[in-house]
């Protein structure tokens, strides 16, 4: 029962990741508020890496707090999913003209920290919520969970306010209601399914806090004048985790402007993906267990590459689909793979630490991803920008390489 309510709260945090930051709003930010896809699209990698260095800066502090306050986990996961929450209501006052381009910017930075320290607390649970026997299985299914349990959401969205005429509530088209309400439902839809693990992490019994010298966060990754084994793994995830931050925020208005995908093919894509993903976070969590994260996250890094090539050069809205619905198998096994792996260097006593720094690995480079993405993209075109996304994949691999994974794992 644990492991699925651990998966829940996954099914509660995607449509924020998928609809928010990757496919509908930022799609419409970019054509409609600013009215200009390619500088609409820099705005928004821009906002992003921006927050990703706040989230850096400021999450391994949290993270290394936690661990020295009772129940601080705990309270700092609720209230920064919370803010998340409420925050995410204010962009239905996103209107489809100039005028609202900072205030969206502005509420959607708010916002989007407060997700990202939220995931980082969230990561840290998977430690009291399996067994070191099926941390891959754990982390796997809460993954697909994820990216099949928001499927109901998005047909709701699809036959209730994007396809008709005539909306429930009877929203003006015109003014774009019809996907500014998707904040909204967003919001509500977080909050209910967030309820299970809220419940569960705040009755549980408080672990007890042993006034010690711990280790500190340098030491953590550079030890006798070199680079500890999490060291190396957290450079890696540096560079992989930051690629996949980038093909997250690109790939709709990437979809939209270089494949002429509508909305509604849009829709059709994410319902092909995500059956596809599903299906990569369970066969992956199952490897984890059977031959070790490592090799997981190198197999997938190497089928992503080929991914972002294929997007990259592919002509025609066949060769997108059929490119998004392979890469995305990867996408899902890969964060899976890596929460589980960054489990195998941590204690019970640390995890808040050692999890600020799993986020810091992943969100710090996001100001130089999503801004060098951005940046490439308003110098030369959206394929080329795209395209540079396997730059840091390859770094991220060689890196990885390198890493000598735990004995006990």
């Amino acid at each position: 029962m644990k492991k699925l309510i651990y998966g829940l709260f996954d099914v509660a945090n995607s449509p924020f990741q998928v609809l928010i930051i990757s496919l509908i709003f930022s799609a419409y930010f970019a054509n409609h508020v600013v009215g200009d896809p390619k500088l609409g699209s820099s705005y928004w990698q821009w906002t992003v890496g921006a927050c990703a260095l706040l989230v850096a800066l400021v999450g391994i502090y949290l993270g290394q707090c936690s661990d020295q306050v009772k129940k601080g986990r705990r309270k700092i996961f609720i209230a920064t999913t919370l803010l998340c929450i409420v925050t995410t209501l204010f962009l239905w006052k996103v209107e489809p003209n100039p005028t609202s381009i900072i205030y969206c910017l502005i509420i959607f930075f708010i916002a989007n920290f407060f997700f990202e320290i939220s995931q980082m607390f969230y990561n840290s649970y998977l430690f009291n919520f399996s067994e070191k026997k099926n941390t891959g299985y754990v982390s796997g299914l809460s993954f697909a969970l994820g990216f099949i349990g928001i499927l109901p959401l998005v047909v709701f969205l699809l036959n209730s306010f994007i396809l008709p005429d005539n909306t429930l509530f009877n929203l003006d088209k015109t003014k774009f209601e019809h996907i500014r309400i998707v904040p909204v439902l967003v919001a509500g839809w977080f909050f209910i399914f967030s309820i299970p693990i809220f419940k569960e992490v705040y009755n549980a019994k408080p672990r007890t806090i042993v006034k010690k010298r711990s280790k500190t966060t340098f030491e953590m990754v550079y030890k006798k004048n070199k680079f500890t084994n999490i060291g190396k793994y957290l450079i890696a995830r540096l560079f992989y985790s930051d690629a996949i931050i980038a093909i997250q925020t690109a790939s709709g208005i990437f979809a939209v402007q270089t494949y002429g995908l509508t909305l509604a093919e849009i829709f059709k894509l994410y319902f092909f993906s995500s059956f596809s993903a599903a299906a990569g976070s369970l066969i992956g969590g199952y490897y984890n267990d059977k031959v070790g994260s490592k090799n997981v996250i190198v197999v997938c890094i190497f089928f992503l590459v080929l991914t972002v090539i294929t997007m990259s050069i592919g002509q025609t809205k066949i060769h997108f689909f059929i490119a998004m619905g392979f890469g995305v198998f990867f996408f899902g096994a890969i964060q899976s793979a890596s929460r589980v792996l960054m489990t195998r260097f941590l204690k019970s006593d640390n995890l808040g630490q050692g999890f600020g720094l799993f986020t810091l690995a992943s969100r710090s480079t996001a100001i130089i991803g999503p801004i060098m993405v951005g940046t490439i993209t308003y110098f030369t075109n959206l394929r080329i920008g795209f395209a540079s996304i396997i730059v840091l994949l390859l770094i991220g691999l060689f890196v990885l390489n390198k890493v000598k994974v735990p004995q006990n794992y």
